[in-house]
């Protein structure tokens, strides 16, 4: 009779202890979709040393407590203070201006980054659920043959020009292609994210003035050299990255996120450094 009694109770109490795991893990993976917020993520620049980053145009600084400034590196950062603008500022946002630049002022808790380099902030549980790719950028290289095939359909334009920007696990690359110029139309680039599952493009609408066709003062060219990526990483909502575009002004900062066949902007921003 006792060991019957054991049995029974032993039968509630894993009933138990099954019905208060499971709920958990159902709701993990329901409420991690991995879907990118902007208001959780802001851009910085560091200083010359590398040791101290300064954000801009962010409410509640205090939240940021990551900076990832290449792809699988990441440092832990503690916010300082707010930092006005000086007299003596030229108005860029440069490691040779930093400390006469407005910002929000960071320092990095251990190690450091080369310096005057863009970074991304981010909260504590801002990339919940996400699977960050290893990377490798790439200085030559190009599309194969299928692919920018599968491009021109896409887009249905010729391709003139494509190159590698870099090669992330999975078999995923990104890169710049040019299309060619139709009269009538616009000139038209797309930053390319290849993979498994398909194409998907962040277009690129240029102008006619040969000497400043995709930003100012770029005589006319756009090339895979002037694009950095920051992260590059995926979720139950798609694949996401950021990436930095260096013109003669300064530097376009922006996050993607995958939305279908296209990339929604999670956050964009820019860096004001034209030379003095």
């Amino acid at each position: 009779m006792k060991k019957l009694v054991y049995l029974l109770v032993g039968i509630f109490l894993m009933s138990s202890i099954i019905q208060l795991v499971v709920p958990v893990a159902s709701a993990t993976s329901s409420t991690y979709s991995g879907r990118l917020k902007g208001e959780q993520l802001g851009f910085a620049y560091a200083d010359e040393s590398g040791k101290r980053l300064l954000g801009f145009r962010s409410n509640n600084p205090k939240r940021f407590v990551q900076a990832y400034y290449a792809p699988g590196k990441a440092l832990n950062v503690k916010y300082v203070k707010h930092q006005t603008r000086t007299e003596e500022s030229n108005g860029r946002q440069t490691q040779w201006n930093f400390d006469q630049d407005e910002g929000d002022l960071f320092n990095i808790v251990k190690g450091k980054i080369p310096g005057n380099e863009s970074v991304l902030l981010a909260e504590k549980n801002a990339f919940q659920g996400h699977e960050f790719l290893k990377y490798k950028p790439v200085s030559k290289g190009s599309l194969s043959k299928s692919i920018v095939s599968n491009i021109e359909k896409a887009k249905k334009r010729k391709v003139a020009t494509q190159a590698l920007i870099g090669q992330a696990s999975g078999e995923v690359e990104i890169a710049l292609v040019v299309f060619e110029r139709i009269k009538g139309k616009a000139p038209l680039a797309s930053l390319v994210l290849s993979t498994k599952s398909g194409l998907f493009f962040e277009d690129f609408i240029g102008n006619d003035n040969e000497m400043s066709t995709w930003r100012v003062d770029d005589g006319g060219t756009i090339t895979a050299e002037m694009f950095k990526i920051l992260f590059v990483s995926k979720s139950k909502a798609g694949y996401s990255f950021g990436f930095e575009w260096g013109g003669a002004e300064g530097y376009a900062l922006k996050v993607l996120q995958q939305k279908g066949k296209l990339f929604r902007t999670v956050l964009e921003d820019s860096r004001y450094a034209a030379p003095v």
